[in-house]
């Protein structure tokens, strides 16, 4: 979720993103039905430097706010911006927090990963339908690789997306296997302001 630069609130925040952790294109596991690349695969990613990149946002904090640039940044088209009285909404919550530095680890196959999963503090899965996840991701036009640039083939959602969407975080989706430290966070009857809102009141249960 992307917060625009709205002045005179001092949140700190480090961002992981999951992206940025994509092994190279020729090393990216191939579908055996399909002889299609897999990037939905947790084969697809480099978890144990993903992993390191968190201890050291722990350990020096201040070195990484200082970073600007990122290697990967596959931004989309901005529908799940807080827009300016959203984000009013929420400023007092937010207040509350301003002396505490935020890593955000964000990624759709994180809590695939027993040891990235287990450094992680607060843990959100935000989900949505069948519908709105094809709508999403046909929407974007590709995405930035560390070799070149990605465009799902036709048929791929299908194919290759949604499945692997079911296998790998069926036991999320499921509240009996479900574990219970993580906060499942519904897209289809929840808002960003409303998704945000739970999130900050979870952290100041913690932190407050």
């Amino acid at each position: 979720m992307h917060i625009p630069k709205v002045v005179t609130i001092g949140i700190r925040v480090i961002v992981i993103n999951q992206d940025e952790f994509f092994k190279q294109d020729d090393q990216i596991p191939v579908d055996e039905n399909t002889g299609l690349a897999n990037w939905d695969s947790p084969l697809a990613v480099d978890f144990a430097s993903l992993n390191s990149a968190i201890d050291n946002a722990r350990k020096d904090p201040f070195r990484l706010l200082s970073q600007k640039k990122k290697m990967l940044q596959n931004n989309h088209d901005g529908s799940d911006n807080l827009n300016r009285a959203d984000f009013k909404h929420i400023w007092k919550q937010l207040e509350s927090l301003e002396d505490i530095i935020f890593v955000i680890v964000e990624g759709f196959l994180l809590f695939c990963d027993a040891d990235v999963c287990a450094n992680l503090d607060n843990k959100f899965f935000v989900t949505a339908s069948r519908e709105v996840l094809r709508e999403r991701r046909e929407s974007r036009p590709g995405y930035k690789t560390l070799q070149g640039y990605w465009v799902d083939p036709p048929g791929y959602f299908d194919q290759i997306v949604y499945p692997q969407y079911l296998l790998w975080n069926g036991h999320l989706l499921d509240p009996n296997t479900r574990d219970p430290s993580i906060h499942v966070l519904s897209t289809d009857t929840t808002c960003p302001r409303e998704i945000t809102t739970a999130a900050i009141f979870s952290l100041q249960q913690q932190y407050l």
